[in-house]
């Protein structure tokens, strides 16, 4: 079979859900895991080995064409670099995440290197020739609502001698993220917690950086998703009650404000049309330095802030 024309067969029978760059993303993603065809060998390969079956073939055209997004027919997806299996257990992580991981790692580097030249100056006027002590022990950081884990590894990879912890409801979510943890050579402590009921006494204490992107979205705005989101994804890990958008916001920063270390960093992802609301409320609960953020569409969906 020609790989033109199985390209053709996707943009055919996938046009109604998709737009055609969105067609050749996942018919690129396809033939790579199906039939081992790089992106970028494409044209150098004009005819698809037969080693797959036409009904299998058909099966999961018409799985596509349903709605079924392909990081889950494939079992895995890309996410800052790292390679994550996915099922539907578990949200598929976006782009937008991708740039919470970078604007934190950037945040905390800013930081360490601001503390580092405090340090150098408090040194410096020691006039008994001693210095100033430092374990010299890395961020101990805890990730709530983990998921497929993409957040707290891509830290735990980029953030040197890091402790991380994370946290989720969904025990299948957390098998997921052990196995991507694993795959990725970090070591994570999981533990399986409600953010909205169990106490605090069993997560690590005088946390250094807290991170969350929980559920956020109203469930007002569920008809307004794709298809492949809403059909397939974890409704647990997407929606909130339209009457209490911040529930799980509230509940984080309280958590925060418990185990946090003076002078720690609370960082979220958020829905856009909360933003400002969220801000108000962590300036409420005592936060300080508070920090908003946009993504690369230009919409609000960062917050960052300090207990002071």
């Amino acid at each position: 079979m020609k790989i033109s024309t199985l390209r053709d067969l996707f943009h055919s029978q996938l046009s109604l859900l998709y737009e055609k760059r969105e067609i050749d993303a996942i018919f690129f993603i396809y033939i790579e895991n199906k039939y081992g065809i790089k992106k970028h060998h494409y044209f150098l390969n004009t005819e698809i080995e037969e080693r797959k079956e036409k009904g299998e073939r058909r099966k999961d055209l018409e799985e596509l064409s349903k709605g079924c997004p392909i990081q889950y027919m494939v079992g895995k997806t890309f996410f800052y670099g790292l390679e994550l299996n996915v099922n539907p257990t578990v949200l598929i992580p976006r782009p937008e995440t991708e740039e919470f991981v970078e604007m934190i790692l950037k945040n905390e580097e800013k930081r360490r290197q601001g503390a580092g030249q405090f340090l150098l100056l408090s040194e410096e006027k020691v006039s008994d020739g001693g210095k100033p002590s430092s374990d010299g022990r890395g961020e101990t950081i805890l990730d709530l609502a983990t998921g497929t884990g993409a957040i707290a590894i891509a830290l735990a990879k980029n953030i040197k001698n890091a402790t991380v912890w994370a946290t989720d409801i969904s025990k299948k979510a957390l098998e997921i993220a052990k196995q991507n943890a694993l795959h990725n050579n970090v070591k994570i402590t999981f533990l399986h917690h409600n953010i909205l009921k169990d106490a605090t006494s069993f997560l690590p204490n005088h946390v250094d950086i807290i991170v969350s992107n929980p559920p956020y979205i109203p469930q007002s705005e569920r008809t307004n998703l794709h298809k492949n989101v809403v059909d397939y994804e974890p409704g647990t890990a997407l929606f909130v009650p339209d009457n209490n958008p911040l529930i799980f916001y509230n509940a984080i920063a309280h958590i925060a404000k418990k185990i946090l270390r003076k002078g720690g960093s609370l960082y979220f992802e958020t829905h856009e049309k909360f933003h400002s609301e969220l801000s108000a409320m962590l300036t409420k609960t005592g936060f300080k330095e508070i920090e908003l953020w946009n993504d690369m569409n230009g919409k609000p969906r960062f917050i960052s802030c300090k207990k002071l």
